[in-house]
């Protein structure tokens, strides 16, 4: 299992008014988000049961880990320590 980053930053005439995107992939598969400032990790994964949150017409949700990160550095490095252990726990939407 390989976990790669890719950061996308705002372009355009407003682009100062935007935050850059920070996605996480595993295997080339986008499937998750650190939270640019609070750097807080957001993961799409599946669900257990259809209605499990309420809404039917979608088959997954997004997920945030309790773990708090001080920078972007910290929060990938807890990313790929910790991946193995969180795909065994969860099944991720795009996989």
């Amino acid at each position: 299992m390989k976990v790669s980053f890719k950061t996308e930053k705002p372009t355009g005439k407003w682009a100062w008014t935007q935050s850059p995107f920070h996605y996480i992939k595993v295997d080339g598969v986008e499937v998750g988000v650190i939270v640019h400032n609070t750097w807080r990790i957001r993961l799409m994964v599946k669900k257990e049961d259809i209605n499990e949150d309420g809404n039917p017409n979608c088959h997954w949700k997004w997920i945030q880990l309790k773990k708090e990160n001080s920078t972007l550095d910290e929060a990938k490095n807890f990313v790929k320590n910790s991946m193995s252990i969180i795909s065994e726990k969860y099944k991720f939407h795009n996989s």
